[in-house]
């Protein structure tokens, strides 16, 4: 038993030793580990070149007690005999005067010297500005900062300036951008780019889809003012359109929102449509923007001129200012305004339209055929599908002058104020003119025309030319001495034809004519008149001499007018229809329905009367009525004083006296199918059956030929003739009836087969066939021919026999 447990003792004794060994000699081991962590991490051996170190570093600049920038490190390391420290994980941070700022520049280390306050950072340093949070307004969170990398940066800590000559890139919310040296200011937060500056622009919906590149020779950022300055030659791009200034300056808001964009510098503008060239300049370019980065308005001042070149032709601009306002929420022209001497000029196709005005109007529209396709499917249309546009209306704001010329025909309208509509193609559909209309025609080597109305609605073609013309209120046409007034008047162009409606007249030097509506083609001459027509023809030339019933001589045919006017009587000619149609080509023109003439005492009605002012002819036919005045006197009716054989009492001759004293006119009514009369020659010829008659007698015979006395002259004939009496002008002068002639006074009664009367020395022959003269007394005289000699009183007797003479005897009635 002592044995074994005496073992067992020694056992646990063994177990303790080695226990009391391991402990031993883990404590010495663990102090010899506390000794070797404390030897690792305890201060490191200062260098012999450095002068001091300490865990952190601050600057900060104050004044009257505000900061305004503060220098932080990390780390501070000054060197001996180096006069300079290194600064590590370094933050330099500048609020501002005013303490609106929160700019902020970090870098991993820095050379710093104490006595100079300049800080190098030879490595890469970033650049962050933006606002302070307490000076957002409302609340806001700040905008996101402007952050700029570069390297190789300078500041110093007296001025408050960095700079750097290497290269820098920039980053802001919507792009980004690089440039060569860079300037910073903490006194005026002012940021410059010193060089080849170039940013692009992030596609968006404010960007129309499409990126936008920038460029220039520096960038300058006045954060204080909130404006960014591109100096030029600054150049703009997106897509095929281009922007070139010699500076570009953009506004900011507190949000670092562009708000407003001045191009200056005499900027142009170039792009690319549908395969033609646009270009446009001005002396400055001004675009507002709204908060949500679409533009608001934009504004050309100063020498305004845009330009747009196709295969087809060219259209040019020029303005002193112009004005687009864009439709909310949609980089498209909503509206444009231009004042100051505003010009549009477009050259198609051979064809010119030009505008000149003081001031301008046009109204875009928004939609477009691919913002239509997204119509219905759910799907929010982008604004930059919106880009295709057209007109939707033009006005004018001033009087205005357009002028067109297509081929030979140039056309030029003038009025207090123009408004255009346009159709859904994008043409000028209607052009309406208001308060004093003019327009001024030209057709190749024509008179030039010209029409004034109070009202004009043109319509336009494809080729944009006018094609009909609409003038309402005081319608007044010019051409040469053509004239024309209405209250309404339609010009058609293919046609070249002007209709006048609301009491038209049309006139010239020699005639003037009145209706209901009047219709006139320029191309043809062609001329309608209906509803109540009146024509007036003025007197025509005199002819130079004509011998007293001869009706006509070579000198007189020579020298008569070329006006065609019916020369009937003294005076003025008027002719009355229901309508009229003729030519101003030919001369020739037809009244027709209830048609009737009048000249002084002459009368002519007809169901239609036809004028040939060439042939100088009249023609009238259906049921044909002339009225002819004859002269008192020696000239009264000659079947008056025919008595033949009678032995009647001698009152007759008393009243016959009377009669011959007598100043009043005869008028001699003629009744025949068909009437023809030549202005120069003074003869009316009446076919188909013609009956003459007046209160003292009656003609029938199958033609009548009828001659008047002209016009008195002044000539050396007239006055050599000036024995012979002559006619007023216009009187029947001399008769000739031809066939079955019965001539008829009173009781008298002559038969013949032509009847010839010369009212100047009053005789009246009587001829052909078996001429006889009978009263109701059965008194009857025959011969080859019976000459009455009215003066006298006298019946010549021509027969196979011989020749002689009868003195009538008067027979009391």
């Amino acid at each position: 038993m002592r044995n074994q447990e005496a073992a067992r003792y020694a056992r646990w004794a063994a177990i303790a030793a080695a226990l009391i060994v391991f402990v031993v000699a883990g404590v010495y081991l663990q102090g010899k580990l506390r000794e070797a962590r404390g030897r690792r991490e305890g201060p490191k051996a200062v260098p012999a070149s450095v002068q001091q170190r300490s865990a952190d570093f601050s600057y900060s600049d104050v004044e009257q007690g505000r900061t305004i920038f503060k220098i932080r490190a990390s780390h501070f390391t000054e060197y001996k005999d180096e006069n300079r420290a290194v600064l590590q994980d370094v933050w330099i941070t500048v609020y501002g005067r005013d303490g609106s700022r929160n700019d902020n520049i970090h870098t991993r280390e820095c050379s710093y010297a104490p006595e100079t306050g300049s800080v190098i950072c030879q490595g890469q340093v970033q650049i962050d500005i933006q606002a302070a949070p307490a000076a957002t307004p409302n609340g806001k969170p700040p905008a996101a900062p402007l952050e700029l990398t570069t390297s190789n940066l300078s500041f110093n800590r007296e001025t408050g300036e960095a700079s750097t000559p290497a290269a820098v890139i920039f980053h802001f919310a919507g792009g980004q951008g690089r440039g060569t040296g860079a300037q910073y200011s903490t006194g005026d937060a002012t940021v410059r780019v010193e060089h080849d500056v170039e940013f692009q622009l992030t596609p968006s919906d404010e960007t129309d889809g499409m990126p936008v590149t920038a460029t220039g020779t520096s960038l300058d950022i006045y954060r204080d003012k909130h404006t960014v300055v591109l100096n030029g030659p600054a150049t703009v791009k997106q897509g095929d359109r281009e922007v070139v200034a010699a500076k570009i300056s953009i506004g900011l808001d507190q949000q670092n929102r562009a708000r407003t964009a001045v191009a200056q510098g005499h900027p142009q503008l170039h792009a690319q449509d549908q395969g033609a060239t646009i270009n446009a300049s001005a002396d400055e370019f001004n675009a507002s923007l709204n908060p949500d980065g679409w533009l608001e308005q934009v504004a050309a001042a100063g020498d305004v001129r845009g330009t747009r070149e196709s295969r087809t032709g060219n259209d040019r601009f020029a303005a002193s200012h112009v004005v687009f306002t864009m439709a909310p929420g949609h980089n498209v022209v909503k509206e444009m305004t231009a004042n100051g001497s505003v010009t549009a000029e477009s050259r198609q196709d051979g064809n010119v339209q030009k505008l000149q005005t003081e001031a301008l109007r046009v109204s875009f529209s928004s939609a477009s055929e691919s913002a239509n396709s997204w119509a219905g499917t759910g799907k929010a249309s982008s604004p930059h599908r919106f880009a295709r546009q057209r007109v939707d209306f033009a006005e004018t704001l001033a009087p205005a002058t357009i002028e067109t010329k297509n081929g030979d025909d140039a056309t030029t309208l003038k009025a207090k104020k123009f408004v255009a509509d346009v159709n859904a193609d994008g043409r000028v559909e209607k052009l309406v003119g208001h308060s004093g209309v003019e327009i001024s025609r030209q057709i190749g080597k024509a008179a030039p025309q010209t029409i004034s109305a109070a009202e004009l609605v043109a319509a336009l073609g494809v080729d944009g030319g006018w094609s009909t013309m609409d003038e309402q209120g005081d319608v007044r046409f010019r051409q040469g001495d053509r004239q024309a007034t209405a209250q309404r008047a339609n010009v058609l162009r293919a046609t070249d034809t002007i209709s006048l409606s609301g009491s038209p007249v049309i006139s010239d030097s020699q005639s003037r004519t009145t209706a209901g509506s009047i219709t006139v083609n320029q191309q043809t001459g062609a001329v309608r008149a209906t509803d109540g027509v009146i024509s007036t023809y003025l007197p025509s030339a005199v002819p130079s001499a004509q011998a007293p019933g001869s009706g006509v001589t070579a000198s007189s045919a020579a020298s008569s007018t070329t006006s065609g006017a019916p020369n009937f009587g003294a005076g003025a000619a008027h002719i009355a229809a229901d309508n009229v149609t003729g030519s101003t080509t030919s001369g020739h023109v037809t009244y027709e329905g209830h048609a009737r003439l009048w000249q002084g005492d002459t009368l002519l009605e007809a169901d239609k009367i036809d004028l040939w002012r060439d042939d100088k002819k009249l023609q009238a036919t259906g049921h044909v009525v002339a009225v002819f005045p004859q002269a008192s006197g020696p000239l009264a009716n000659p079947f008056g004083q025919l008595t033949l054989l009678s032995s009647k009492s001698s009152s007759a001759a008393t009243q016959a006296a009377k009669l011959a004293g007598a100043a009043a006119p005869t008028l001699w009514k003629v009744h025949a199918p068909e009437l023809t009369y030549w202005n120069e020659q003074g003869k009316a010829h009446l076919e188909g059956g013609v009956l003459a008659s007046s209160d003292q007698g009656s003609l029938e015979s199958r033609t009548l030929d009828i001659y008047l006395a002209p016009a008195a002259s002044s000539s050396a004939n007239s006055v050599a003739n000036s024995a012979a009496p002559q006619a007023p002008t216009g009187q029947l002068s001399r008769v000739v009836a031809l066939g079955n002639v019965i001539v008829r006074q009173g009781d008298r009664r002559g038969m013949a087969e032509q009847a010839e009367y010369t009212a100047a020395d009053g005789k009246f022959v009587l001829s052909g066939g078996k001429p006889t003269i009978t009263d109701d007394s059965s008194n009857t005289a025959t011969g080859r021919s019976l000459t009455f000699f009215v003066a006298s009183d006298t019946i010549l007797i021509d027969s196979r026999e011989g020749s002689r003479t009868l003195t009538k005897h008067r027979v009391e009635k």
